[in-house]
């Protein structure tokens, strides 16, 4: 079965769609459904569209498609073929399973992120000393987010080692936002490795390059005051989080970065509750958060990067992402359910009701 076939398949199902509504629905055969599904056939990029349309995939559908995965990789393996189409090609569709994963989940598009992350790095390596820029500033965002998914998933040492690949290509790409975003993963790693103070000092790293956009540096200004929250400095956190506030309030929302597209005001309100929960504020945190949930675009709100926080406050408990305590660290996936997201659930006790929670997911 191919990525197309099996992601469609999954989408349908989750979106509750029989093979014979989503045939009538894009005007083709319930055989030809079973076809795409099965990965014996695939649409052309018009019936591509229409399916992608039905399933609410937003366009990760679309870029599963063969051509657009063998032009890519074509041009990848050669040199004189590596293009600026090549390069936004790759970065495009980092971005299109993000959107992905928001409809299904982190493991769903592992593998495909892992395919596309060694395209990036192959592509860097082959590009022209013209493009080599901007092409390791696109392998930077592909083994970011192959480190994201392996933070997930509790494998926090394999995590690290790809985080630490990506800091080094961001900073070889002389971008400003993808250092910041490399760096700002890595903190959050920090935070659920049970290493607060180098979190904070890493999320202060991130947010330095005055260049970078405001949106970005109100984020990880507020991530680095819990950070500092959870390494108990409370009058540097206060600091903090009023500065995340100011940054937040100036920010102009109509140009945020396209690979930042959850940044809206329900995300930063409630990663602001987020913050408080760290602080030990569970009540005035539960009315962030739910605020926050509740301004945000729906589509987000089914993500399970969003959900984390609103189950975690209407069932009056700490969210799956939690702050691991310091002798646990290198022991990958250590407390987490099988098959969760989850980084275990002895490390803080009483939920909202007293304790501190964790980390929640820093992007997608």
């Amino acid at each position: 079965m191919t990525s197309f076939g099996r992601t469609l398949r999954l989408l349908r199902r989750r979106a509750g769609i029989s093979q014979p509504v989503l045939a009538a629905t894009v005007f083709v055969s319930q055989p030809t459904i079973s076809r795409f599904e099965s990965g014996d056939r695939m649409p052309d990029p018009a019936l591509a569209r229409l399916l992608d349309d039905a399933v609410g995939a937003g366009g990760a559908l679309v870029g599963l498609l063969p051509a657009d995965h063998d032009r890519a990789e074509f041009q990848a393996r050669r040199p004189g073929l590596v293009d600026r189409e090549t390069i936004l090609a790759m970065e495009s569709g980092l971005l299109r399973l993000r959107l992905l994963e928001d409809a299904t989940s982190s493991a769903d598009v592992t593998p495909m992120v892992a395919a596309r992350a060694e395209m990036s790095v192959q592509t860097a390596r082959d590009a022209p000393y013209a493009l080599r820029a901007a092409a390791i500033g696109v392998a930077a965002m592909g083994v970011t987010y192959l480190g994201w998914c392996h933070v997930v998933a509790g494998r926090y040492e394999a995590a690290a080692q790809l985080l630490d690949r990506a800091v080094a290509y961001a900073y070889e790409s002389q971008e400003p936002e993808c250092l910041e975003r490399t760096m700002s993963y890595r903190g959050v790693l920090e935070l659920v490795w049970g290493s607060p103070a180098a979190a904070a000092c890493m999320f202060a790293a991130s947010r330095h390059d005055t260049r970078t956009h405001p949106v970005l540096r109100a984020y990880d200004t507020g991530q680095q005051a819990r950070a500092l929250a959870h390494a108990g400095e409370a009058r540097a956190a206060d600091r903090l989080l009023l500065e995340a506030d100011r940054l937040a309030g100036a920010v102009d929302l109509a140009d945020v970065p396209a690979g930042a597209y959850w940044y809206t005001p329900g995300w930063l309100a409630l990663q602001r509750g987020v913050a408080m929960l760290a602080q030990g504020r569970p009540g005035p945190a539960r009315r962030e958060i739910e605020q926050g949930y509740a301004a945000m675009p729906v589509e987000h709100q089914q993500a399970h990067w969003a959900r984390q926080w609103i189950e975690a406050v209407t069932a009056d408990r700490a969210p799956s992402d939690l702050v691991l305590p310091a002798h646990r660290r290198g022991k990958d996936g250590a407390g987490a359910a099988a098959g969760a997201p989850g980084r275990g659930t002895a490390t803080r006790a009483g939920g909202l009701s007293g304790g501190r929670t964790g980390p929640s997911r820093p992007r997608k």
